[in-house]
């Protein structure tokens, strides 16, 4: 065999030692990493009130923050929070910028083609807040409306084919869009309604505000935890450590403190479709 010819072998094997290799760290499950770093990176939200938001003391706090922060306590490692917006939450755990995702994001199957998800920890109806002298009590007077969104909320898609003729505006995070609420630059706020609770309970007169029932439901969602796809020793890990917390009760704390009754909310499991989460058998 020449010279040129054992070269471009020896070449071959050294790239294809490289592409296995590469393979091989992409196989590796994200929850194994995580363990061997000793720190789960998680992306959170800081702008969504009793879910994930910076408390008085500069904290962040609320439901999903205890919720992962239990989950890496029952993993063994440390927490890390990183904040994200709905436009770019995705992407930066494609990107590897997170481990995971739980962050108000709601299992969707569009997104189920880029991410998977665990089971959900949290239904929610879909609505809208407006303000009381609106006037707004449906979806039907939203026609000729102004609708402020998040601008990678499924609002953005919804609002238009439950009402056409209403005007989407959209904003870089709910309180934006609460604030065009307040100077009346939109008409009235469209998302998850823990979310719109949340909002009008920090507002300074929670009481010039509506959220409403049945004629503004425009549609719901799921809230499940987001990893990267095709990881499902990681996902089926989350799984069961979200039974766990169901079956011991954390879960049922966390909501009392954040959403009911210990919360500012005082919202019932009745606001949330008697959400009870899929525990599988032993």
């Amino acid at each position: 065999m020449d010279i040129a010819r054992l070269t471009l072998l020896a070449l071959c094997t050294f790239f294809a030692a490289l592409v296995g290799g590469s393979v091989n760290a992409q196989d590796t499950p994200m929850i194994e990493e995580v363990k061997a770093r000793g720190v789960l990176h998680a992306g959170v939200k800081n702008d969504a009130p009793s879910l994930g938001f910076v408390d008085e003391k500069g904290n962040l706090s609320g439901f999903e923050i205890d919720l992962i922060t239990d989950i890496a306590k029952r993993l063994g490692v440390k927490i890390e929070f990183e904040p994200v917006k709905g436009s770019n939450r995705v992407q930066l755990l494609q990107q590897k910028r997170v481990d995971l995702l739980i962050a108000t994001v709601s299992h969707y199957r569009s997104r189920d083609r880029v991410v998977d998800f665990t089971i959900p920890y949290l239904y929610t109806p879909q609505t809208l807040l407006v303000k009381k002298s609106s006037g707004i009590r449906s979806l039907a007077d939203l026609a000729g409306k102004r609708v402020g969104v998040d601008a990678g909320a499924g609002a953005v898609r919804k609002i238009p084919e439950a009402q056409p003729k209403a005007t989407i505006q959209t904003f870089q995070g709910w309180p934006e869009a609460f604030f065009a609420l307040e100077r009346g630059t939109v008409d009235a706020v469209a998302t998850d309604n823990i979310l719109l609770a949340g909002l009008r309970a920090a507002a300074p007169k929670p009481g010039d505000y509506v959220l409403l029932k049945e004629g503004g439901f425009y549609s719901g969602g799921y809230y499940a935890i987001a990893v990267r796809e095709n990881d499902s020793k990681s996902r089926d890990e989350l799984n069961f450590l979200l039974q766990d917390q169901w079956k011991d009760g954390t879960w049922q704390k966390a909501f009392d403190k954040w959403l009911g009754k210990d919360s500012k909310l005082r919202m019932t499991l009745a606001d949330f479709d008697n959400f009870k989460m899929l525990v599988w058998d032993e």
